[in-house]
């Protein structure tokens, strides 16, 4: 019997020990990566704890098409990409020529153009899944894209970019392109206006 008890407080005495060790982990955890908490919530904690240094190198780039993340909080760089119509393959740091990587081919879609002549949304909602899949793939945070201009004369040599001359046929397949993009985590970045 006297075992038994003794077996009984060491078994109390180890679970007892867990949570304890488990419990101030999960009080310790920073407001900015506690996942229960409002954004809203998260964002100021995250930005409370940055140095002014930090908060000045997210909001400029540190190379063609990336900004500079925040190590010290988990804040991974913001990579983005050229590809209103496919993920660009990278160039170099700070020059145009392509990087050359084995690893860097991309997919051609449609150009919007013939995008927004389909007249068909979802058909839309797909083109930015597959182009968001895509930048997935090659670890991109970001499309810039898609192009919305107007057209408002053939003269423009990047027509082809945009969804036409009608506003209410751009409007239309845009909003689900971007849905298409954002279902799988990347941003977009609505050009050239």
């Amino acid at each position: 019997i006297n075992i038994n008890r003794n077996m009984k407080k060491l078994i109390l005495t180890c679970f007892a020990l867990a949570a304890f060790a488990m419990q101030p982990a999960a009080q310790n955890l920073p407001t900015y990566l506690d996942e229960s908490k409002p954004l809203e919530q998260r964002v100021e904690d995250a930005l409370s704890r940055m140095t002014l240094r930090e908060k000045i190198a997210v909001i400029h780039a540190q190379s063609k098409f990336s900004s500079a993340g925040v190590k010290r909080l988990g804040f991974p760089d913001f990579w983005t990409d050229d590809g209103p119509h496919g993920v660009r393959p990278d160039v170099l740091w700070d020059e145009w020529n392509q990087a050359g990587q084995s690893n860097d081919s991309c997919t051609a879609f449609p150009a919007l153009t013939c995008l927004a002549a389909t007249w068909n949304p979802g058909v839309a909602r797909l083109y930015g899944r597959s182009l968001g899949e895509e930048a997935l793939y090659r670890h991109k945070n970001m499309i810039l894209g898609p192009g919305v201009n107007i057209y408002r004369t053939p003269l423009n040599g990047r027509n082809f970019e945009y969804m036409g001359e009608d506003p209410y046929l751009s409007s239309s397949m845009v909003a689900p392109y971007v849905q298409g993009l954002q279902s799988c985590g990347v941003s977009a970045c609505v050009k050239h206006y």
